[in-house]
């Protein structure tokens, strides 16, 4: 038997493109075979046009239970047995639809905007950066190799979050273990998933019981980080229950963390097989700032998002039907030639415009001004350490995610400098 797209793309998980462009040119609305005459079909879209139809359509949404054509309930978010993880993620943002989403993605966002403006969360971001360089570069210098997801990459931004969050120190280590479980456990990792999920659900309400408790301390005792803020919060509608104020804690603190951490990974990555690229932004770090859009179109840290259809539509010519699932390739859609002229290079000051490297729509990234100051910051604290590394010796490991897709490990070497005369 052929194998299926999402078999191939388990064996080509390090460079999944030159798979993407087969798809993109020859099948580009393709549906999975054997899912024919099943009560939910299953597509895969590969072209900008198509994916930016489904992102930016009313008549697409997050959740199955809308459009559901079979028989019975629609399949849970969770499966049965782990019901603190089911109601955390139930009252997350990514998950839900208007008009509820509309009212907390506002909420959040204006207080984002707040301190994005007051200077706050770039101070933190550029002294968490400064923080984790400096200990890369004496770790380089001490051992002549450093390992860059671990000790740069994944703590940044969930440094950050749990600073603006207000979660006191001696809490941060705890709240960052339980957050990388549960984002383990929601993971499209194979292996053991049942274990995974054991996991995530300890780590679900280990994260419910602290951000209850840190709710209920914000209401006797105002604080103006953002969880006090929250806790504080109303619009028209009234003030947010507890379980939709916990379940965004909890969602602000696992969800940015890994798509940010990929986008430094890989950037730095991309920067280190682009010579040229790396040295004309050490010469001009100015335009940085610009840089992070093309970094983040050239190698998605996202590759992939789910749709379902609330009516039936044609996406591509192809007549999709109420209840069919639509995973979108964003990863293929930002290296769409019919977009972008020559897409596999990188290029800096390209017009990146609309990219989908954090989504579009309703359900575009909340954290994607934060995540660009994170990346633009992050790049230009190693700036210096990337030029002092042998490009040609970079150890890389991939981790095996469709989805969040980036290094799990990026080992990067000291380059030897032989002098003459010794």
């Amino acid at each position: 038997m052929r194998e299926t797209f999402p078999e191939r793309l388990r064996k080509n998980i390090e460079d999944p493109y030159a798979l993407y462009r087969e798809f993109r040119e020859s099948d580009p609305v393709h549906l999975l075979p054997g899912r024919e005459e099943t009560p939910e079909q299953q597509w895969f879209v590969f072209r900008h046009e198509e994916v930016t139809q489904v992102l930016t359509g009313r008549h697409f949404g997050r959740r199955a239970a809308v459009g559901y054509r079979g028989a019975g309930e629609p399949p849970p978010l969770i499966p049965p047995g782990f019901p603190r993880l089911a109601r955390s993620v139930e009252n997350w943002l990514v998950f839900m639809d208007p008009p509820l989403h509309g009212r907390l993605r506002s909420l959040i966002a204006d207080r984002f905007a707040h301190r994005l403006r007051s200077g706050e969360l770039t101070e933190a971001v550029n002294r968490i950066t400064a923080d984790l360089a400096r200990d890369l570069t004496r770790d380089l210098a001490e051992r002549s190799t450093v390992e860059l997801v671990d000790a740069y990459a994944a703590p940044l931004p969930l440094l950050v979050v749990l600073e603006v969050l207000g979660v006191d120190q001696g809490d941060r280590e705890r709240l960052r273990a339980h957050a990388l479980a549960l984002r383990e456990g929601s993971s499209f990792r194979p292996g053991d998933r049942a274990a995974r999920l054991a996991r995530a659900e300890e780590a679900a309400g280990g994260l419910d019981d602290y951000f209850r408790a840190a709710v209920l301390d914000r209401r006797r005792t105002p604080r103006t980080d953002l969880i006090g803020e929250l806790a504080d919060a109303e619009d028209g509608a009234g003030p947010l229950t507890d379980d939709a104020l916990v379940g965004t804690c909890v969602h602000l603190l696992t969800s940015g963390h890994e798509a940010t951490s990929n986008v430094v990974s890989k950037a730095a990555l991309a920067l280190l097989r682009a010579p040229d690229v790396l040295a004309g932004l050490r010469a001009r770090p100015e335009v940085l700032d610009g840089a992070v859009d093309e970094l983040i179109r050239y190698d998605s840290p996202v590759q992939m998002v789910t749709r379902w259809a609330y009516r039936d539509a044609r996406v591509g010519g192809r007549a999709v039907r109420r209840g069919d699932k639509l995973t979108l390739v964003l990863g293929s859609a930002n290296r769409d030639p019919a977009r972008y002229p020559d897409p596999d290079e990188l290029r800096i000051g390209r017009d990146v415009g609309r990219h989908c490297g954090f989504g579009m729509g309703i359900h575009h990234c909340l954290g994607y001004a934060l995540a660009r100051l994170e990346t633009a910051k992050a790049i230009q604290s190693i700036l210096e350490l990337l030029t002092s590394v042998d490009a040609d010796d970079v150890r890389v490991r991939y981790a095996d995610d469709v989805v969040f897709h980036g290094p799990e490990m990026l080992e990067l070497k000291a380059r030897q400098i032989t002098g003459s005369g010794h």
